[in-house]
This record gives structure tokens, sequence and C-alpha cells, in this order.
């Protein structure tokens, strides 16, 4: 769709404009001129109408991306957390030897 609006908003001006100069009388340069602004308006409109669904999916990867990201971020901390558990169990037990080695 994207590529049909684009041969609207350029191809049909440009052939506009072509058919006016091959005929050469002035009302034909107006018409063309002004069925040319609305070809380029209504290509504009096609290409963005066909770009909304390419937005949309990109929200969607975007949020997917995000709930990814946090619940990576979660695990990472679940992570530490017993790290830490684990830090200071042997720290005690280092603790305990060291009383028993005296």
């Amino acid at each position: 769709m994207a590529i049909s609006g684009l041969v609207i908003g350029a191809g049909v001006p440009v052939a506009l404009f072509y058919m006016a100069f091959k005929i050469g009388t002035w009302p034909f340069l107006v018409a063309a001129t002004i069925l040319g602004a609305i070809a380029i308006f209504w290509g504009a409109i096609m290409v963005i109408v066909a770009f909304v669904p390419v937005m949309e999916n990109v929200d969607e990867q975007a949020s997917e991306l995000r709930t990814q990201l946090n619940i990576h971020k979660a695990m990472m901390r679940s992570l530490l957390e017993e790290l830490d558990e684990v830090d200071s169990i042997l720290k005690d037990i280092r603790d305990e030897l060291k009383k028993v080695s005296e």
C-alpha cells in the first residue's frame, strides 16, 4: 500500500504535467496543478495509513521487550539475594573454622 501511495503521490502529478505541457494550454496546466496537489495529498495519506500497522507492531514489540526486561531484572535481583545469603553462610563457616583452628 505504501508503494501505491508513492506512485499516486509522485506518478500522477508527473503524468498530469507531462500531458498538460504536451497540450500546452493554461487551463490544462491549472487543472494539472490542482489534480497533482490532490494526488500528492492522497498519496501521503495512503503512505501514512500503510505505516500505522507497522507502528502498532513496533509498540507491541517494545512492550514485550519491557516485560522481558522486567522479568530478567527480577531474576537478577533474586540471584543477588541468594548470593548474599550464600556469602553470609560462607562467612559464618569461615569464622567457625577459625575458632576451631585456634
